[in-house]
């Protein structure tokens, strides 16, 4: 099972996946577990893979009401909603067995963020389950969503 597939199956994902299938989609002719999957592979280093933390639908749930419907109704425009993203993707296989304290370089814009380990968060949120294993990468599930400045004051404006 891939990254697409597990988001595709799995209900606690359902928000990452709508904005990952908004994001990603539009305006291209294929779909969105297509797009997953070949960006995936093109992302790890040597094909190997890539990591993703997910925010589980609840994350979605506490978000600031403006926010959220910015998100979920596409008022952000497609840059802004990638770099959303490329801060829960890292470029390789991140298992936690091999996770290490300080700031992790993002894909695509997302820049560094910051994995503590005591207690286990990546960008302040919460880390809820770790070492998911697909075909692709891993996924950790986050309880919180990591929400760069410029898209708090995008949705605000």
């Amino acid at each position: 099972m891939s990254i697409a597939e597990l988001l595709q199956t799995d209900p606690r994902f359902d928000e990452f996946r709508n904005l990952t299938a908004h994001t990603v989609s539009e305006g291209l002719g294929m779909s969105w577990m297509e797009i997953w999957d070949m960006q995936a592979e093109q992302m790890g280093d040597n094909r190997d893979g890539v990591t993703v933390f997910v925010p589980a639908n609840s994350a979605f749930e506490r978000l600031d009401p403006g926010l959220a419907s910015a998100l979920r109704e596409g008022e952000l425009d497609n840059e802004l909603r990638y770099t959303l993203l490329g801060h829960h993707y890292v470029h390789r296989l991140y298992p936690s067995s091999e996770w290490e304290s300080g700031p992790q370089r993002t894909w695509r814009g997302g820049g560094n963020v910051e994995l503590a380990l005591d207690p286990p968060m990546w960008g302040g949120c919460p880390i809820t389950q770790t070492d998911i294993r697909v075909s692709n990468g891993y996924i950790h599930v986050l309880d919180g969503i990591v929400v760069p400045e410029e898209i708090q004051q995008a949705a605000a404006g």
